[in-house]
């Protein structure tokens, strides 16, 4: 069974934290049956947590789950943290492979996409 985890850092803000909860409902709804399980989970100050999530999608059967970074840069979260937990989760789940896509950031071809975005937007404001 794979799974598919959206994992963002998250806010205080409840709203910010509803917006990924769309965002990823979204995203399930767009990649049309890819992934038997999927989720969102936060870095931090909200919950559910990228560990529980993990947990729970193990539970439910998943034995491949691909984690996809939602954060724009490179920073200490995606070098870091993220794989620390991913890690972790390994020697806990040694049966289940664990895979962390690249960030948003460095999706190839994110640059263009978003500047054609923002120039149809200004074209259109024009």
């Amino acid at each position: 069974m794979k799974g598919f985890i959206l994992v963002a850092h998250g806010s205080r803000r409840a709203t910010a934290n509803e917006e990924i909860a769309g965002f990823a409902q979204r995203m399930t709804a767009a990649m049309k049956g890819g992934f038997d399980l999927t989720g969102y989970g936060f870095w931090e100050l909200a919950e559910p947590s990228l560990g529980q999530v993990i947990d729970a999608q193990v539970a439910a059967g998943a034995r491949d789950i691909t984690l996809f970074p939602y954060f724009l840069a490179e920073g200490k979260h995606v070098v870091k943290d993220l794989p620390s937990v991913l890690a972790e989760k390994k020697t806990q789940y040694p049966g289940v492979k664990l895979t962390q896509l690249p960030h948003l950031g460095a999706i190839p071809g994110f640059d263009q996409w978003l500047a054609a975005q923002l120039q149809e937007d200004d074209e259109a404001n024009s």
